[in-house]
């Protein structure tokens, strides 16, 4: 309880901003933190709510509000990210925030992100120039892994159950045995039949690269040839099947293909650049002589 109380501010901001970082960081509430946790969080939310407050009286922030429409929406989409209602409603209690104040406080934060995205738009554009060289210095990061598309059959089981457990085996063994001289048949009409209770579970993936499966079935999946249907593999939930129907070999992504991707990056470091460069400009105005 005594450190419940420590932890209650009577400002409203940087209550608002606490309640934004632990939410954000740790998804807590600000009493759910530990010491460590609430030091951080308080760190990072008194910093904030005092850079907020230069750029919500610099010349910028001169008849920027938000629409009312716009501020209930976002209350609805917070509001949308705890548990419930009764959760961010009695969050805001605990922390001695009245739904005017945090209203206020949301008003003033979505503010403070329309004069940085007022100032993100005045960067310099990108040019057919920079991009180029940012394509020539950066060639590795523009290859393209191999790829693979297939199917894939899972019959799940829990293997607690001796009985479950034959039974998903038998069923696998049943549906491999007929479709693997055929991988034609890899489709829900070819391999089921009417002794199966419980329908396997048939997908596809299109240019799946490493990291998508699980470690199990991706080790299987690039032993396999194109065309190749694997052996039944067991796996943490049941056994499977895999088809592999087509290997991308590993390929260089072109400027053309890469020029897209390039511009965003860019861009988004050009407005990241001007906001920081006015951001120090109202922060530490230029001493006068």
């Amino acid at each position: 309880m005594q450190q419940e109380n420590t932890r209650k501010q009577t400002d409203p901001m940087l209550s608002f901003h606490l309640m934004k970082f632990a939410f954000q960081d740790y998804h807590k509430s600000i009493h759910h933190l530990t010491d460590n946790e609430y030091s951080n969080v308080y760190t990072n939310a008194n910093e904030e709510m005092l850079l907020h407050r230069v750029i919500l009286t610099s010349e910028e922030a001169c008849c920027v509000v938000i629409p009312e429409s716009i501020l209930d929406r976002t209350l609805l989409d917070v509001i949308a990210e705890y548990s419930s209602e009764e959760h961010f409603y009695g969050t805001l209690q605990k922390n001695n925030i009245p739904l005017t104040d945090y209203h206020a406080a949301l008003h003033n934060d979505l503010r403070v992100e329309t004069i940085l995205s007022k100032v993100a738009c005045k960067a310099q554009p990108v040019t057919s120039a920079e991009i180029q060289h940012y394509y020539i210095s950066n060639k590795t990061d523009f290859l393209q892994p191999e790829l693979r598309s297939g199917k894939h059959i899972q019959v799940t089981c829990d293997f607690s159950s001796k009985t479950e457990t034959a039974l998903a085996l038998h069923q696998i063994t049943t549906i491999h045995n007929k479709i693997r001289g055929n991988p034609g048949l890899f489709n829900k009409k070819a391999i089921l039949s009417p002794e199966f209770d419980i329908l396997p579970d048939i997908t596809s993936f299109s240019k799946t690269s490493r990291g998508n499966l699980c470690q199990t079935l991706e080790r299987q999946l690039c032993l396999l040839v194109s065309g190749e249907v694997s052996k039944v593999i067991k796996n943490s939930i049941g056994f499977n099947i895999l088809h592999c129907t087509h290997i991308y070999p590993t390929k260089n992504i072109t400027l053309n293909e890469a020029t897209a991707d390039i511009f965003a990056t860019l861009l988004k470091e050009k407005q990241l650049n001007a906001c920081r460069i006015w951001l120090q400009k109202i922060v530490q105005p230029p001493k006068t002589k």
